[in-house]
């Protein structure tokens, strides 16, 4: 019930910020920070059993998210969006190790990218620019959309459909 409540709370925060992303290129960071807390006090919950395992993969996490901090690699709201991958990806699946858990986030991470490129070609051509490796990009529209996707499959876990 737990996941569904969160699921449910996300689903309309995802799709506000990646429209707020893609017209400002910026995210209010308080409901991304909120929610991540809430999905890792759940993930936290149920993994229980295995501390060293969610340990590891938080703090690995966290600095991961330092590190896009301090470097400026990604824009304050991405790095925030970060926490949240982490916590909706740990909720979602029943990962073991942390080999599962680095492969899983590389797999989303890349269709985040993907995602996120597709939208600043599409961008660039609506506003009739050319996209060079310079180009400002929205990456939260593909955190918004993997997400979602991963949240409507935990959904279908939940109520037992898949």
């Amino acid at each position: 019930m737990t996941y569904l409540s969160l699921a449910l709370a996300t689903i309309p925060v995802l799709v506000f910020l990646a429209a707020q992303d893609l017209k400002e290129r910026m995210i209010y960071s308080f409901p991304v920070l909120f929610l991540s807390g809430a999905w890792a006090a759940h993930s936290v919950i149920l993994y229980k059993d295995n501390p060293i395992f969610v340990i590891t993969a938080w703090s690995a996490t966290i600095a991961l998210f330092t590190a896009y901090k301090i470097s400026g690699m990604w824009g304050d709201g991405d790095s925030d969006m970060w926490l949240l991958f982490t916590g909706i990806i740990l909720s979602t699946f029943d990962l073991k190790n942390m080999l599962q858990f680095g492969f899983v986030v590389c797999i989303l991470l890349v269709g985040v990218q993907g995602i996120a490129l597709i939208a600043g070609l599409i961008e660039a051509a609506i506003k009739k620019r050319k996209l060079d490796r310079h180009s400002d990009i929205a990456v939260v529209p593909g955190f918004a959309m993997i997400l979602i996707m991963v949240i409507l499959y935990g959904i279908s876990r939940e109520v037992s459909i898949l």
